[in-house]
């Protein structure tokens, strides 16, 4: 598996990296937000722009102040994605490469690469549009309502990274411990049989928290903290996980 750099921060060698999202609907909600990542412990920052309702540039400027030197990612989530907003593909590509002046990765949900039927791409080259930018590029596949079977899971982190990506993130939601032990085990073939670069994977809710500190484990190179509002079901606080990680080796 090769390493990604972003700024001082290596993914895929090994250590699991934490990342806090921030969630705020207004630029008052926003420092409120950040001033709780003062001291936290972390190791990059997510914006979710979909739940942010104003002037975009100055909240990414209030947060890259905020992380200093460590890395922004951007993530902009439908609905339908789980996320906050509808939006239409041209918008989303608009509201992306603006952003990535500023932010270092770029969230990209799968389908949005491809039309409903799944044939003609859509992305009028974003991907490298964004690695011409300097830009790394996380391309994401949820599931909010079950877990597939292995297979599947293997397939869709093949799939982005056929597509390009420099990181490969699954989300899935658990019914029992089998479906957490389904996402670990593939997590596990992933990173000994298919993994060429970078992959997260996550199995949502109460009984997936396991995953979220297993990443030394499984392969999975990338945790989410909270340090305020949770951006997804079973999220832990940072400062627990980094101990818990710790311990963990």
């Amino acid at each position: 598996m090769e390493t990604v750099k972003v700024r001082d921060m290596v993914l895929g060698d090994g250590s699991v990296k934490i990342c806090v999202p921030v969630i705020a609907h207004t630029y008052r909600e926003l420092e409120q937000t950040l001033r709780a990542l003062e001291g936290g412990s972390f190791d990059l920052v997510e914006f979710r722009a979909d739940f942010y309702f104003e002037e975009e540039s100055r909240a990414l400027s209030a947060i890259r102040r905020a992380a200093g030197g460590k890395p922004v990612l951007y993530t902009i989530r439908t609905k339908e994605e789980g996320g906050e907003i509808e939006i239409s593909d041209d918008r989303y590509r608009e509201r992306i490469l603006n952003a990535c002046v500023m932010a270092d990765i770029a969230d990209i949900q799968l389908s949005r690469l491809h039309d409903r039927a799944g044939s003609r791409q859509l992305r009028s080259d974003l991907v490298g549009k964004l690695h011409e930018m300097g830009v790394k590029v996380l391309l994401s596949w949820h599931d909010f309502d079950m877990t597939p079977r292995k297979e599947v899971l293997l397939e869709k982190m093949c799939e982005m990274q056929d597509e390009g990506c420099d990181i490969a993130k699954i989300a899935v939601m658990p019914h029992s411990r089998q479906d957490v032990l389904t996402l670990m085990e593939a997590s596990v073939e992933m990173l000994e049989r298919f993994a060429s670069r970078p992959f997260v994977t996550m199995s949502m809710g109460t009984i997936g928290r396991v995953t979220r500190v297993a990443g030394s484990f499984t392969g999975s190179c990338i945790t989410f903290g909270t340090a305020g509002m949770m951006s997804a079901p079973g999220q832990v606080p940072s400062d627990s996980l980094r101990q818990i990680l710790k311990a963990l080796g």
